[in-house]
C-alpha cells in the first residue's frame, strides 16, 4: 500500500441481504400496509443486515448466495440490488467500506430459529431500529419500486451542480 496513492487505501467490499417478514400492528407506513421487519444479525449488541465479504473477483449475486445459504433460504429468482452504500475511512477509525444491499426476499418470522448460534442472535427488527440507515432506503427501494439508492454513510448522495 501506497499512503500517497488513495486507491490504494485499504476497502472492505460487502454484499448485504435485506430479507424482511411481516410488520408488526400499528407500525404503517401508509393506509393499506405495515413496514416489514428486517432480518438482523447481532454480535456485541450490535446489529447489521446478514452479509459476506466480497471475496476478488467474485459476482456480487455470488456473494448473496453465499449468505443464502448460510442462511438456508433461496434467493429470489433475480436478486435485485436494492442500494450501494459507502462508508468513507475515518482517521484512525475503520477502513473505508462499500456495501451491496440485495434483495433476499421474504420470510416466516420463524424460519432461522434452527440455525446454530455462534456468538451471534438473529432477530426481526423495526424499521425505526434499524442500526443501519441503508437498509431502510433499500426497503424503501423494495416496497415503493424506486430507484437504488446511491449512498455515502447512509444518506442519498446529493447531485453536484
Amino acid at each position: 500500500m501506497n499512503p500517497a496513492d488513495p486507491a490504494s487505501a485499504p476497502r472492505d467490499v460487502w454484499v448485504f441481504l435485506l430479507i424482511r417478514c411481516a410488520g408488526e400492528a400499528g407500525k404503517h407506513f401508509d393506509a393499506v400496509g405495515m413496514w416489514p421487519r428486517v432480518l438482523q444479525v447481532v454480535k456485541d449488541g450490535w446489529g447489521c443486515p446478514p452479509g459476506v465479504v466480497l471475496r476478488p473477483g467474485e459476482a456480487i449475486e455470488s456473494a448473496a448466495e453465499r449468505v443464502a445459504d448460510a442462511l438456508g433460504i433461496r434467493l429470489p429468482e433475480s436478486p435485485a440490488l436494492l442500494a450501494v452504500d459507502q462508508q468513507p475511512a475515518i482517521d484512525g477509525g475503520p477502513d473505508e467500506e462499500l456495501a451491496f444491499v440485495v434483495d433476499g426476499g421474504a420470510a416466516e418470522e420463524n424460519a432461522f430459529q434452527g440455525l446454530p448460534r455462534h456468538e451471534v442472535d438473529i432477530e426481526w427488527s423495526a424499521v425505526e431500529d434499524l442500526e443501519r440507515v441503508a437498509l431502510v432506503h433499500a426497503l424503501r427501494t423494495r416496497l415503493l419500486a424506486v430507484e437504488t439508492p446511491l449512498l455515502v454513510e447512509g444518506m442519498p448522495r446529493t447531485p453536484r451542480k
